[in-house]
């Protein structure tokens, strides 16, 4: 079985795979304001910064968006991950299997109010 890792320990390709694949899931959750899970890591400085940048650059494409967003906020998009702190394959892919699946395990674990 392959080793695990943090996005900390990914060397460089893999560490932007990482990032770009979490924009992919990020960037249509944002638009639909669908990302409350996040609000359980302490991560909400990076993601005023992260959110700005993309108010700001609404006209763009969504590939020039989701390009200019690893390049100007691809810092800030590392340690909203790291605080996340999902444990990586060291190609960049993740363990959970996309971004996606995990939201949803986390999601399902939040517990139901009658």
């Amino acid at each position: 079985m392959a080793e695990t890792v943090t996005i900390d320990k990914l060397n460089e390709t893999a560490t932007k795979k990482a990032i770009i694949d979490f924009v992919d899931f990020y960037l249509p959750r944002f638009k639909k304001n669908n990302l409350e899970i996040l609000s359980m890591y302490k991560v909400d400085y990076y993601l005023a910064d992260i959110n700005h940048f993309i108010f700001e650059n609404r006209s763009f494409t969504p590939e020039e968006l989701r390009e200019e967003l690893y390049r100007e906020c691809g810092s800030d998009l590392k340690r909203v991950i790291s605080v996340i702190n999902p444990d990586y394959y060291d190609n960049g892919n993740l363990v959970s299997g996309t971004w996606e699946e995990w939201y949803q395990k986390q999601f399902d674990k939040v517990p139901v109010r009658d």
